[in-house]
């Protein structure tokens, strides 16, 4: 039998909502250093290269807050 905690998606879901609730009140790149210190705290295993490969494969016409918001998806999935 598969528990809910087990199940990706579910895993995803909750880390998407718990990390909006941690960087709410930035904008822009600064959220998004947030949301890497965030996904550090919470055991991600390389947030800082997770950060650099975002920023770095995106890169063009890429706004500060899409970087953040294709930030969080990234790491979410890989925690």
């Amino acid at each position: 039998m598969i528990k809910k905690t087990d199940c990706v998606e579910t895993n995803y879901n909750r880390y998407i909502r718990k990390a909006r609730q941690a960087v709410k009140g930035f904008e822009g790149y600064e959220r998004a250093l947030k949301i890497c210190d965030y996904f550090a705290s919470e055991g991600h295993p390389h947030p800082s290269y997770t950060f650099n490969y975002v920023r770095f494969n995106n890169s063009e016409g890429q706004t500060d807050r899409q970087f953040a918001i294709n930030l969080m998806k990234e790491m979410a999935y890989n925690l």
